[in-house]
């Protein structure tokens, strides 16, 4: 199934890039991030498709490494985006090569990490994570999965997505010392369409 996903980014990272350069919805969601974070914070973008979000934590004041597993999208970053470090990496190869970071951010990327495997990637994010350092996260909410069978250039994929609430994300991140400061800022119309912002505080 991940060979799917990575399948499903590497054919939509142009169309992905096209229009997410252009769109600011998350610029409000990203300042309010880096006003919790200290002056010119270093900030990892896990999950960071072609690079758009990263641009604007950039933009934000942060100095910032984006990693995905999709190659293709960490080509199209590399092209857009000269001011961020990017890195084609695995969730589950995260460790403490890039050193340690102010804040760490996964913008819809969670909603790919199955319930079982995600204990194993909020403990290698608050290894990397400093102390009193913030993580971000934007994720579907609900409970269980999501199956969908997108055509994306003439091939059809099975796509799941991974639901995450307010509750049982708390339960999750407290395990390695990963407290909720704060609901997080997030537009209207994504709250609409079940997209919710948490950000936690690495207390330990």
């Amino acid at each position: 199934m991940e060979d799917e996903t990575k399948l499903f980014y590497d054919l939509t990272a142009k169309e992905t890039a096209d229009r997410w350069y252009k769109e600011q919805v998350l610029m409000p969601t990203i300042q309010e991030f880096v006003s919790f974070l200290s002056v010119n914070p270093k900030i990892l973008d896990l999950g960071c498709g072609p690079g758009h979000e990263s641009m604007r934590l950039v933009l934000a004041g942060a100095e910032v490494i984006g990693i995905d597993f999709s190659y293709e999208c960490i080509k199209i970053a590399r092209e857009r985006c000269h001011s961020c470090q990017f890195e084609v990496m695995d969730f589950y190869e995260l460790d403490d090569r890039f050193g340690k970071f102010d804040g760490i951010v996964a913008y819809a990327s969670l909603i790919h990490v199955t319930p079982s495997d995600l204990s194993n990637v909020l403990k290698r994010v608050a290894k990397i994570l400093k102390k009193e350092g913030c993580f971000e996260v934007i994720v579907q909410d609900g409970e269980g999965m999501r199956e969908s069978w997108p055509i994306v250039k003439g091939k059809k994929l099975k796509r799941i997505i991974y639901l995450y609430n307010k509750v049982n994300l708390i339960s999750y991140c407290s395990e390695y010392g990963l407290t909720l400061i704060k609901e997080g800022h997030i537009d209207h119309n994504l709250i609409e369409q079940g997209w919710r912002c948490y950000i936690f505080k690495k207390s330990k």
